[in-house]
């Protein structure tokens, strides 16, 4: 198969041309093998501006020969050309640029020629060889095995590599971030092929390519293109021979050989058909379509690539692929929203970019964290993809205007939805953005009044907009533009809906908020009922656009009195003795640190994402248990408010009196102690459920009587205790979550030596813990004041719960050692040395 020459840049001095015409007779027998292509500047025709057309060849040649002699090295036009040779192979992988010494001179005090192999062999000059065709002969042979090996070099060009880097984001540090900086490998689950329909997780690109087909599938700004682009990137690095298509810019044609090597052309530097020639090929075909020719090339690349992989959409791929039986053999692999671990690994990334150090602040890495978790609402309102965690840190680093009339969380998602708009090319002028706002927010309020808080039918969207067209004017294009591929409308499975759920809930609480009166009625019953399906979303979006205190008085009146006929739990000894038991069983004295921080850090991030999986509730589930017992709905009310004041009390922190915010941080406080009480009962009432349970045990078919009935009794009652515990210490744990704002420290402090109970003691000691910049001599004295005041022997609850807590902190922080050695002493525990830092080979 005939091959594509490398093309042959000769840069002389015309005095010396005929050396340049010896030398062009020695390497024509690599013109007509066509390893090479030949180029000088006595090929340039009449008429041609000859300085373009040298900078154009210089430019375009793989391998430029500089012909040396003392007449080169006295030419200015020489000179020239060797540093722009030089400039252009900076971003030119494969030039090779080849001094030859043609006659004794002083070439080696000349720049850096030095640096570069010269030939013949040895640079020794041409002239000096007794034979100058052995001279020639050895250029030659030099020549031709760079050529071959510039052929099989392949590299990515510097416009593709630069286009496929490049992440649209940038932090505080003054370039552009790349590709390779960021990037976190996704969270990816298969469904193989032949493997029983099991779903497994992939966390490298080794299990990614362990089968040679596959679907890659995931929604809008998943970063199924980028993730396609770092596998690409990552395999040329590895020397592996391998291809990007974009169907996008793909055209049809029935040639499949000539659309691949125009693309690799384009994208890569060597000779095509020595790549194509490879065995071990892979190709990746991003932005799948329902278009013929995407299907015609992925069965023309199986005939000739060892491993394909298919970048689609989830709705592309359901509708025109998942049965198509011609891919049956390929398997889908599914891109989900990032798990805490990775979420937090990305987060490391940007921060360490941002400081330029490699020594992470695990303060700073909370904080973020908690913002981050704050605006993705455990994935209900934004998927945890790489894409909406940098947007979220980059709006709250960069971009957050001083004079915001939404709330910091609200302007978050403002900055995500213009993004968006700007994207699929709506102009960025007031008019335009400001109709696609309007037309959003109506169609927000139009499906909430429809009663389905999702989408509308074709035909009532017909019917929408004609109503709305009669009100309003809107151009056709912006219309359009919502509806693009990057917009924030979609049509599916005849139905109109938004693409992401946090865009329906914003232009929903934006339309609230502008309306409130008017829909006042509404909006009391959404906070009487708050945990039904939508409704805590719908209020959070809401508020993050209200301006008056009446919404947030409402939720608040409505949370200081759902479960208002118990009081809150104070933890004293008294009301915690029916843990006494269990707590040395349940509750270790000393938690074992299996690693260093990071990788503490990692299984701690692993355990919240299982929580988060675990307690995912179904809304109509919550609403029919709610349904059957007021207690559970009042419970299910309070903990929906507590999420909801805590929106407030983290968004509008600078707008509210210190007096209303500690108002909102009491009633958080207050509530989640009220919940925690609802389950504290005295030991006669567990002892009566334990007994009530076995009753019910021992009429099931699992019932073991085997064992006697004080053995399952007591068992059933220490479970029962176990559940009760573990409901009080979430209740705590919640409302430090709620307040956890280090702006609020003097008002939580002052407001928690106020109430003075053991319950206040413990939420004021998490906050401190969880919001300190650093375990210093602050915190210390804090622990002291706890472990002092609640003894093993005066309060072992409260003891071991504070005992645990603070070990933990110490697992997954770094803290000055003499500051470590105090705690494991305030603990009365066994001390140990951190774990040295692993150096990285």
């Amino acid at each position: 198969m005939e091959h594509n020459p490398i093309s042959f840049f000769y840069s002389y001095c015309h005095k010396d041309n005929d050396d340049r015409r010896e030398l062009e007779v020695h390497l024509s027998m690599l013109v007509r093998n066509r390893i090479i292509e030949q180029w000088h500047d006595g090929k340039i025709l009449a008429g041609q501006p000859w300085k373009s057309e040298i900078l154009k060849s210089l430019e375009k040649a793989e391998i430029v020969v500089f012909l040396v002699t003392p007449n080169w090295l006295s030419s200015d036009a020489c000179i020239e050309e060797w540093h722009k040779a030089i400039e252009f192979s900076k971003t030119q992988p494969n030039k090779q640029l080849i001094p030859i010494i043609a006659k004794t001179c002083g070439w080696l005090d000349f720049d850096n020629m030095s640096v570069y192999q010269a030939i013949p062999y040895e640079g020794k000059p041409v002239s000096t060889w007794l034979s100058r065709e052995e001279a020639w002969h050895d250029v030659y042979e030099r020549i031709k095995a760079v050529a071959n090996e510039l052929k099989k070099n392949f590299q990515l060009n510097e416009a593709t590599k630069s286009r496929l880097c490049n992440i649209e984001f940038c932090s505080a540090k003054e370039n552009d971030i790349s590709l390779k900086e960021i990037f976190v490998f996704p969270n990816l689950y298969a469904y193989p092929v032949n493997k029983n329909g099991l779903e497994i997780d992939i966390d490298d690109a080794a299990g990614f390519h362990s089968e040679s087909r596959q679907f890659v599938v995931g929604d809008s700004q998943s970063g199924k293109t980028k993730f396609c682009s770092w596998l690409y990137i990552n395999d040329i690095d590895q020397s592996q021979p391998s291809l990007m298509v974009d169907f996008d810019e793909v055209g049809t044609g029935k040639d499949k050989r000539k659309i691949l090597q125009e693309i690799f052309f384009s994208q890569q530097t060597g000779d095509f058909n020595c790549w194509f020639e490879s065995t071990n090929k892979r190709i990746y075909f991003d932005n799948l379509s329902k278009d013929s020719k995407c299907a015609e090339l992925i069965k023309y690349a199986e005939e000739h690539f060892v491993n394909i992989s298919v970048f689609s959409s989830s709705d592309i791929y359901e509708s025109y692929y998942s049965d198509d039986e011609r891919f049956a053999e390929f398997r889908e692999i599914n891109l989900k929203p990032f798990c805490h671990s990775k979420q937090e690994e990305l987060i490391k990334k940007w921060v360490s970019l941002k400081d330029g150090t490699d020594e992470v602040d695990y303060t700073l890495i909370d904080k973020l964290e908690d913002k981050v978790n704050a605006i993705v609402i455990n994935n209900k309102v934004l998927p945890r993809y790489p894409f909406f965690i940098l947007s979220i840190l980059q709006t709250f680093e960069s971009f957050m205007p001083e004079d915001l009339k939404i709330s910091a969380y609200g302007h978050c998602y403002h900055a995500l939805i213009l993004a968006r708009l700007i994207k699929s090319g709506i102009n960025n002028e007031d008019s335009a953005i400001g109709s696609a706002f309007t037309f959003c927010s109506n169609f927000a309020y139009e499906i909430f009044k429809k009663g389905d808080n999702s989408q509308l039918s074709e035909f009532q969207f017909a019917e929408f907009y004609r109503d709305y067209s009669n009100e309003y004017l809107m151009k056709e294009s912006v219309k359009n533009r919502l509806f693009d591929s990057s917009g924030l409308l979609f049509q599916s499975n005849s139905s109109v809906k938004f693409t992401i759920a946090y865009t329906y809930y914003y232009f929903l609480g934006k339309y609230l908020a502008e309306n409130y009166q008017a829909n006042k009625d509404a909006i009391h019953e959404m906070v009487n009922s708050s945990f039904a399906k939508h409704n805590s979303l719908i209020l959070i979006f809401t508020i993050h656009h209200a301006n008056d205190m009446d919404l947030i008085d409402e939720i608040l009146t409505h949370t200081a009195c759902v479960i208002d006929n118990v009081e809150p739990v104070t933890l004293s000894k008294e009301e915690t003795v029916i843990f006494s038991a269990i707590v040395n069983k349940v509750i270790p004295e000393k938690i074992a640190r299996t690693g260093e921080v990071s990788e503490e850090r990692t299984i701690d991030r692993k355990n919240r994402t299982k929580h988060e999986e675990a307690h995912h509730q179904d809304d109509r589930e919550v609403e029919s248990i709610a349904a059957a017992d007021k207690m559970m709905h009042q419970v299910f009310q309070c903990n929906k408010n507590i999420e909801i004041l805590s929106q407030i009390l983290k968004n509008k922190t600078g707008s509210l009196k210190k007096a209303k915010l500690q108002e909102i941080i009491e009633i958080i406080c207050d509530a989640s102690l009220r919940m925690a009480s609802v389950i504290v009962a005295n030991s006669s009432e567990i002892d009566a459920l334990a007994s009530y349970v076995f009753e019910q045990y021992k009429k099931s078919d699992e019932y073991d009587a085997s064992e006697s009935e004080f053995v399952l009794k007591e068992k059933i009652k220490s479970l029962l205790t176990v559940r009760a515990m573990l409901w009080v210490l979430m209740s705590i744990e919640k409302s430090v979550k709620a307040i956890n704002k280090p702006e609020l420290k003097g008002i939580i402090i002052s407001l928690c030596d106020q109430k003075s109970t053991a319950a206040y003691h413990l939420i004021k000691y998490f906050y401190l813990l969880d919001s300190a910049e650093k375990f210093d001599f602050h915190m210390k004295s804090e622990l002291e004041f706890m472990v002092k005041n609640y003894s093993k022997d005066k309060h072992l609850f409260m003891n071991r719960i504070v005992s645990i807590r603070t070990q933990h902190y110490e697992k997954t922080h770094k803290i000055q050692e003499n500051y470590r050695q105090s705690i494991f002493s305030i603990l009365n525990i066994d001390y140990k040395k951190a774990f040295p830092r692993r150096k990285v080979e």
